[in-house]
């Protein structure tokens, strides 16, 4: 995915146009999210080259995120610690699914016998934002919290832009890259498009090795009582131990019956 700098990061000069925007903050959260799964330590270095910051700047963030105990320090890299999930936490709460959530995820995981989560969207990527495990059942492509993934080319993510506007998912796919994982992976993106709406049509989508060979998921979405999607619920796998039609059947079966169990918690 394009720039190593987060695009959520603002010029100086734009900053101080809006009153309103607290330029500390904004950086401090530019700090945080700099961090990911190829860049789990990191020196102030490559902090700052991340974020576009000055070194200065960027070390009062770091130190301040070391002294309440968001990252420490070892041996000139800067990491984050497990505190940082208070920040998920939060957001999940917020949502309507608060602490009850895991043992869900636990029960489905035992149901369907392999890895399921829940994600969310931003933008043009969805994030993992909870995920429960079988022991023993192993993927290549491990599906971690906080990961994030290519919202055009990812099951999860074709879902939730199944339920967007369709002229703000044109927007946003004209401006998306899309990237080649795997020689399966859609390129075209009239056929992408077809595929999101196909997505809510059938109630769920599948996503058959386009991030790698040889994994497969399938993702419903999860609706609060409104009627709004919130998430989606995401099952993945080996191609060798699911095919379409078992992702389509039974699969997709059981994550609709939690998909409703949440939806019932939610506000």
């Amino acid at each position: 995915m394009a720039s190593s700098k987060p695009r959520y990061y603002r010029p100086i000069a734009e900053e101080k146009l809006n009153r309103n925007f607290v330029t500390a903050f904004a950086r401090g959260l530019a700090v945080i999210q700099s961090f990911g799964a190829e860049n789990r330590a990191m020196t102030l270095a490559q902090v700052a080259e991340r974020t576009g910051m000055d070194r200065a700047v960027a070390r009062r963030l770091l130190l301040t995120l070391v002294e309440l105990g968001f990252a420490r320090l070892h041996e000139r890299r800067f990491e984050l610690t497990t505190r940082v999930l208070r920040l998920a936490y939060s957001f999940l709460s917020s949502a309507g699914f608060g602490a009850s959530l895991q043992p869900f995820l636990d029960q489905l995981a035992r149901s369907i016998g392999e890895t399921v989560s829940l994600a969310v969207l931003d933008e043009a990527e969805v994030v993992f934002v909870a995920r429960s495990d079988i022991p023993g059942r192993r993927l290549s492509y491990v599906v971690t919290t906080g990961m994030r993934l290519p919202a055009f080319s990812s099951a999860s993510g074709r879902v939730l832009l199944a339920y967007k506007p369709r002229v703000e998912v044109e927007r946003l796919l004209a401006r998306t890259r899309i990237v080649r994982h795997t020689r399966h992976t859609v390129m075209l993106k009239r056929e992408i498009l077809s595929l999101i709406v196909e997505s809510k049509v059938k109630g769920y989508c599948i996503n058959y090795e386009e991030l790698e060979d040889g994994l497969v998921s399938v993702s419903v979405p999860v609706f609060n009582r409104a009627g709004l999607v919130v998430a989606t619920l995401n099952a993945s796998t080996s191609s060798a131990r699911a095919n379409r039609e078992k992702l389509a059947g039974e699969f997709v079966s059981k994550l609709k019956g939690m998909a409703g169990e949440l939806s019932s918690m939610l506000p």
